[in-house]
Order: structure tokens, then sequence, then C-alpha cells
């Protein structure tokens, strides 16, 4: 299956970001008051349906879960993903995004798991659902900013609250588990006009994360290409979440999921 590719997709961020210096310093000086220069803009809202399929584990005092093989969790789960802009400045921006993800599952088990002190046996039917709101806001600097595009540096925290439950089916017995964790994070975002004195081909990206040491990590990455017809933009892309947080105790708890997927979008710039 192809949901652990989270290296080759910040991999190609990176390349993006970083293969086109020379263009982005050249279009750099002199141009930033233009009128033709697409970056001068004051406020930008992205909408994007994401197409998510889920894989990874979660665990609850017991062992780890598989949430395909064990809960048969469902895949291509359409979920909204928004993202607002304010640019205070021409080379500053005030970043906030986020998105509401929830995924269900009904799978009978192979094997007895335990989860959150509940056990459910071999051959039991079991019905799980599990929700996750997350919330990003930070601060980013464009070190370029010209007409063919950006490259910029961004810190933040984000706010992330889950919620996980499974019944069984046959017996009755449901078991759940909420949590809300804090995060700082910091990353770096790009845009390119490739076509020069036009902004019609928009090819963008970035990724974002933070390692918190024996807690885990949280990486986020995306890469998108679209067209530009006057203020709007119309995009295509791919967006993915590498979530491997948990506690260091005698009694383990934590979640190792990877939300991947397909994304389409509209933006518009003001």
């Amino acid at each position: 299956m192809a949901h652990r590719i989270t290296p080759r997709v910040c991999a190609a961020v990176c390349a993006f970001a970083f293969l086109f210096p020379a263009a982005l310093t050249a279009a750099d000086s002199g141009s930033a008051t233009t009128s033709e220069n697409p970056e001068n803009f004051r406020l930008e809202i992205t909408g994007s349906a994401w197409l998510v399929n889920t894989s990874g584990t979660i665990q609850s005092s017991g062992t780890p879960i598989n949430l395909v093989t064990d809960l048969g969790a469902a895949q291509q789960q359409p979920t909204f993903f928004g993202r607002f802009v304010f640019k205070p400045k021409q080379k500053q921006r005030i970043v906030i995004e986020g998105f509401p993800f929830s995924v269900t599952g009904y799978n009978t088990v192979n094997r007895s798991i335990t989860y959150h002190g509940q056990t459910f046996n071999v051959s039991q039917t079991l019905q799980s659902s599990a929700d996750l709101d997350y919330l990003f806001a930070g601060y980013q600097y464009d070190v370029l900013s010209g007409p063919m595009g950006h490259l910029g540096f961004s810190v933040g925290g984000a706010w992330a609250s889950a919620n996980g439950t499974l019944h069984g089916v046959e017996t009755g017995i449901t078991s759940s588990r909420s949590e809300t964790v804090g995060l700082p994070l910091a990353g770096a975002e790009f845009r390119i006009f490739p076509i020069p004195h036009h902004r019609l081909i928009d090819i963008e990206g970035g990724v974002r994360g933070m390692a918190v040491g024996s807690y885990g990590h949280y990486l986020e990455a995306s890469a998108n290409g679209g067209i530009c017809v006057g203020p709007v933009t119309i995009l295509a892309g791919y967006r993915t979440v590498n979530a491997d947080l948990h506690n260091a105790s005698s009694s383990p708890s934590g979640i190792d999921v990877h939300l991947t997927g397909p994304a389409f979008s509209a933006m518009w710039r003001w």
C-alpha cells in the first residue's frame, strides 16, 4: 500500500523550494511594489476537499491496534481542509489552517485486542469511530518574494483534539478515549509562477513538523499545482500527515497514524 510515502513527499517539497532560488532572488530585487506582482495581496483563503486514506496504529493501555487490518478503517474519506492567510506587510504572513477529520470502521477481528481497559476477543465484530480536530496558527516570513513567487519560513503552534471509540457488536461493550495536545511546529513554504510575466501556472507546497523527543514526532507536507484565473486559483495536489505521538509511561498509549491522499482546492486572493 502507498500510505507511508511521507519522505518522498517531503523530498519533492524541498526540491521545489530550493530548485529555483536564483529566479526568486532576481524577481525579489526592486519588484515587490509593482501592480503586476501576484504576491501583492492582503488576504488569501483556500478551501480544499482532501480524500484521506488512513493507516497506522492506535494504543491505549493495551496492544497496538491496526486501523486497517483490525478495525477496517474506511478509505478515501472526504475531509475539508481550510487555510487563511493575512499579510500585514509584503513579506509577512499570519497563517491559520485546520481540518476536522472523521473515520469509521467495521470489522471482525482475528485476534484479541485491548483498548482503554476493555478486551475484545477473537472473531468479535467491532464498530469503530475516530475524530480528529486540528488547528494551526503561526507567523511566516518570506525571505524571497516577487513576481515569480515566494519562499518563506514559519513558526507557530498546533492544537489537536482526538477521540476514539470501539464498540463490540455482539457484547455491547464500548470503550472510548479522548486526548488533546498542543505542539510547537516550524516549517517552510513556497510558491512559483514558472512562466515569466504571467501567473497562469501556480506551483506550490510546504512542509511543517517537529520532533518531541521520546514522545515522537509530527510531520505534514503538501504539493500542489494549478491554474490562476483572475483572483481565483484552482489547484490539485497531494497532502500527507504523519503523527507518531505517545507517552513514555509503563502503560503505553498513543498513535502512529498516517493520513494521505489527493487534495482539490480553490483559492481566492484580494
